[in-house]
């Protein structure tokens, strides 16, 4: 084994080992009840039952995804409850007033999109990407770097040099601020993550480098998924009454 993949092995060991710690930590989140702040959604007495929130996990981990910054870790917990739908949220730093601030920025840009559903409010939309780039961007810079060591390391790979053209390609068609750029990129690797599990050919690329794929794409896929449930009109009452 060659220095250069011996150190590549260390370095994923030692990643894996922090997942696990990770995983730790939020189950001791959870099983604590340390929730540092909560977010209220206050549905009116008329409505005797509320609408299914999508996947309840699902949309627990998209709201993880744009409230960690760096290397924080946030734990989500939602409830759905006859009247209203609770959201918990917890995390291993302390909340500070650019993070409430965020928070009511995201939350303000989300009412104004269900707000105005069906109808597309393209500049809260755009609003609400900008923050989440903005606020993510260090965590998710650190994720590109790792995907871009992975193109490298792998560049002998058929698969990994399709992603390196395909990536160029599409990036080449967008002209934006650097900020705008690292979220366009996880849009792409979302769109990339698509096309190979529609073709069914994840098990022929190299898993780590899939995997650090797959975690610059859950930024983008996260936003989307959150947006899109603020467009739903069965959810009107859910984000009016934050």
């Amino acid at each position: 084994m060659s220095p250069r993949e011996l150190k590549k092995l260390k370095e994923h060991k030692k990643e894996l080992k922090e997942r696990e710690k990770v995983k730790e930590f939020e189950k001791e989140l959870y099983s604590k009840e340390c929730v540092a702040q909560s977010i209220n959604f206050v549905v009116g007495e008329a409505n005797k039952e509320l609408p299914a929130l999508i996947d309840r996990e699902i949309f627990s981990y998209y709201l993880a995804t744009i409230l960690a910054r760096n290397k924080e870790v946030v734990a989500v917990w939602l409830r759905i409850l006859q009247g209203r739908c609770e959201i918990y949220l917890s995390k291993n730093s302390d909340w500070l007033d650019k993070d409430n601030k965020y928070i009511d920025n995201i939350t303000k840009y989300l009412k104004n999109i269900s707000k105005n559903a069906p109808v597309i409010s393209k500049d809260n939309e755009r609003d609400f990407l900008e923050a989440v780039t903005i606020y993510c961007s260090t965590k998710l810079k650190s994720r590109l770097k790792k995907l871009h060591d992975d193109i490298e390391f792998y560049d002998d790979n058929e698969h990994v040099k399709f992603f390196s053209d395909f990536l160029s390609v599409r990036v080449t068609m967008v002209s934006n601020a650097e900020n705008t750029n690292i979220i366009t990129i996880s849009g792409i690797c979302k769109e990339y993550c698509e096309k190979i599990k529609k073709a069914k050919i994840e098990s022929r690329i190299p898993s780590e480098f899939l995997r650090h794929i797959k975690k610059v794409s859950f930024y983008m896929a996260s936003t989307i998924g959150i947006v899109e449930c603020a467009r739903n009109i069965q959810y009107k009452s859910l984000f009016s009454n934050v």
